[in-house]
């Protein structure tokens, strides 16, 4: 069954000089200046700011007691000052006047402002999620933007578990002596497998199978029992493509598959969504025997080097140098015994320029993954293109009628065509382990 992983620590709200939904469109680098890649990481406690709406608050002055004169019980005149102590003090009569509930309407709009950010806070993980449940478009895209900061706000300071507290307290089904639900944000892996830690035999003999002798990986044959764990994501291309994979292949019986997807997400923005970092904590998370990327479609743009220096135009040599190496070093990373990455390109594009620059983006993929035995790379052209590989909108059916197989806006997959794409990378798969094995876990005689 597919799930979205948590993905927040790595996301920023849309940066300076982004081009927002559109991919065609390139950055305005200008913006940028000369920076250096900046780095996330959430602030430490002792950084977090007092939140008391008083303590800026300015001392309540004295008021006019002339104006305060009453009349006694012989309706004579009687000054107020003669019955006040001289020791009062101004934090007197600002108390007194909080007791007589005397709040001035400044102080009551603090205070409802300031319960709306805690409600805010404790609640972002659900305001996040509803965001998330957005159809794909501008709208979803500023509600991420807004909430996606507010989460981390309310993860640093620890406010989410407030909800996770209730939550477990309505539900009941757990043991009352429990620990509120760890959030996968909170801690990193610490060395061997996630399954490793799990089991608890992280000590124990690594059973896996060792590379072959062109360093090609080598699958062990899932079961039902202990299927393939399977990741697949990337940026909004792997939306509907990673679905449709999910299905696929969980409908095999014996591949547990896990989806994530971030829009407008890539390689060259790094200060937007940090993928290394995301796929680093994911891959720790799932520990997957076979990852499936899908990137690229916001990568056609300018990017920044370590250095801080903008080179905007994709077809700059330096470009090409700084992109593909970061390609090549997300490979690296996910390089394990018993993993293969499957690195699945961008399908040819309406938009002639767009697609010019994100044929420079597929030839580093290809590039790179060349150099690497563990990596497969895979060009969508053959499955989604004309009979020249050129965009076209639909493609024969089954039955041989045309079926639309890209959106109307030139260049995400509609669900035909995320199925013709995840049934072309489901066999890739199917190539380097046997997927035939019967669901109860027996073993069959591969074809």
């Amino acid at each position: 069954m597919a799930s979205r992983t948590r993905s927040d620590p790595y996301s920023a709200p849309v940066p300076p000089g982004w081009p927002g939904d559109d991919p065609t469109v390139p950055d305005d680098l200008d913006v940028l200046g000369h920076r250096p890649r900046p780095t996330r990481r959430p602030p430490p406690a002792d950084r977090r700011r007092d939140l008391d709406p008083w303590s800026a608050r300015p001392p309540v002055g004295r008021r006019d007691l002339d104006e305060l004169d009453d009349l006694d019980g012989d309706d004579e005149l009687v000054d107020v000052d003669d019955e006040l102590d001289d020791d009062l003090t101004d934090a007197d009569l600002a108390h007194d006047d909080l007791v007589a509930g005397a709040q001035p309407a400044g102080r009551a709009l603090v205070i409802m402002v300031a319960a709306l950010v805690l409600a805010m806070l404790v609640n972002a993980d659900a305001l996040v999620e509803q965001a998330e449940r957005r159809p794909p478009g501008p709208a979803r895209d500023r509600a991420l933007a807004v909430w996606h900061p507010v989460q981390d706000v309310s993860h640093a300071l620890q406010l989410h578990r407030v909800r996770q507290v209730a939550e477990w307290a309505v539900g009941g089904d757990d043991d009352p002596d429990a620990a509120p639900p760890d959030d996968p944000r909170d801690a990193r892996r610490a060395p061997g497998s996630a399954r490793e830690q799990a089991t608890g035999d992280a000590g124990a003999e690594d059973t896996s199978e060792p590379d072959d002798g062109d360093g090609a990986p080598v699958l062990r044959t899932p079961t039902a029992d202990e299927p393939l764990r399977l990741w697949v994501g990337g940026d909004s291309m792997a939306e509907v493509f990673g679905r449709s994979l999910a299905d696929t292949s969980g409908a095999t019986g014996v591949v547990d598959p896990v989806v994530h997807y971030e829009m407008a997400s890539g390689l060259t923005r790094p200060d937007y969504y940090d993928w290394p970092a995301a796929l680093a904590d994911d891959v720790a998370e799932h520990d997957p025997e076979v990852v499936v990327v899908v990137l690229g479609a916001n990568d056609g743009q300018g990017i920044v080097l370590d250095d801080g220096t903008p080179v905007p135009q994709v077809s700059d040599p330096q470009w090409v140098a700084e992109y593909r190496r970061r390609v090549g070093g997300l490979m690296d990373d996910l390089r394990e015994e018993g993993r293969s990455v499957v690195w699945v390109g961008q399908p040819p594009m309406r938009d002639a320029d767009y697609g010019a620059r994100l044929a420079v983006v597929n030839q580093a993929f290809s590039a790179e993954a060349a150099d690497r035995p563990w990596v497969t790379y895979v060009d969508p052209a053959p499955v989604l293109g004309g009979p020249d590989g050129a965009f076209v909108e639909t493609l024969p059916g089954d039955d041989g009628a045309p079926v639309t197989v890209r959106r109307a806006d030139g260049i995400h997959l509609t669900p035909e065509g995320a199925e013709l794409l995840a049934a072309h990378v489901l066999d890739v798969v199917a190539r380097q382990v046997d997927l035939t094995t019967a669901r109860d876990g027996a073993g069959t005689d591969g074809p």
